[in-house]
């Protein structure tokens, strides 16, 4: 009775067999029409979402880069700034020590600044507040060219200034700049009354008197060109210090160098005397520039 009342329910009349039911091949080409449609429309819309991500990511990147390089470009313009502010002071550096060197001619050099109109790094200050990063690395171009001759003119300035400066070293290093002896300058440079004839004639160095032995010392870096005793001078020594430069010591008592030796200024040569035509123990001191004598005081810094 119940299995009756089922088969109506289900099937709307009263039967005593089973029915089956049956679907058309169409009904099924249209269902997985639809699935194919949906399943490509999910699969065309996820791809689609994930392009959309991926451009998202990139230009977020890409804006990440941006700003990481508008950095640089500030921080390479800022060094620029601190370059530019080292040549200045190089620059001013230079003008300095040719003064001190007594070198009248200088190198002519492309003006640092700009001359009749903003400087470089007011056109730089520019750029950036209205954030024109490409024109501010234009600018930068040319400010770095600037910088390249302007180091190129300070390197062969400086180079110059080197070359002086080494030639002036050597000049000084062998130039009569310190007491040969220690005592009391008992005769100056220039005319005088010789104590053997009574006559005026020219004293062609300074005596500088004290005991036997005293110390007599190179006044300049040099070598021994001459040395010998005759019985005017007595023992006697001649240095050659370069630069049409020499000096002279007389009446020494010994003589502790050979000729052709080198000797430092400050080195011991010899210890004064009595030797030759002389009224008492003293040095006779003598200057040379291209074999003129000159006043030694006048070299004598100490």
């Amino acid at each position: 009775m119940d299995k009756e009342i089922i088969n109506i329910l289900v099937f709307g009349h009263k039967t005593s067999k089973t029915r089956h039911l049956k679907i058309r091949r169409k009904t099924i080409k249209m269902g997985l029409y639809l699935f194919g449609f949906v399943f490509f429309s999910m699969t065309f819309f996820f791809c689609d979402y994930i392009q959309v991500k991926k451009k998202a990511f990139e230009v977020a990147r890409l804006r990440q880069q941006t700003e990481i390089q508008r950095s640089q470009i500030h921080f390479f313009s800022s060094k620029l700034e601190e370059l530019e502010k080292q040549l200045s002071k190089l620059k001013d550096f230079d003008k300095r020590v040719r003064i001190l060197a007594n070198l009248d001619r200088g190198i002519e050099t492309v003006p640092f600044m700009g001359m009749g109109g903003p400087s470089p790094s007011d056109l730089r200050e520019r750029l950036k507040a209205s954030q024109d990063e490409k024109g501010l690395v234009q600018q930068m171009k040319v400010d770095v060219e600037r910088l390249q001759s302007e180091a190129t003119s300070r390197e062969i300035s400086l180079s110059e200034l080197e070359k002086v400066l080494q030639t002036k070293k050597e000049l000084l290093a062998h130039t009569p700049s310190i007491w040969p002896s220690h005592g009391w300058v008992t005769s100056d440079f220039g005319f005088r009354t010789n104590p053997f004839t009574g006559l005026t004639q020219m004293h062609e160095g300074i005596d500088i008197s004290n005991q036997v032995g005293t110390p007599v010392v190179a006044p300049a870096n040099g070598f021994v060109s001459d040395l010998g005793n005759d019985w005017v001078h007595g023992k006697f020594v001649i240095l050659s210090h370069g630069f049409g430069m020499t000096t002279r010591y007389s009446h020494l008592n010994k003589v502790l160098v050979k000729p052709g030796q080198r000797v430092k200024r400050g080195e011991k040569i010899a210890e004064m005397g009595t030797t030759g035509k002389t009224t008492g123990p003293h040095l006779h001191y003598e200057v040379r520039l291209n074999g003129i004598p000159v006043n030694p005081m006048r070299y004598i810094l100490n």
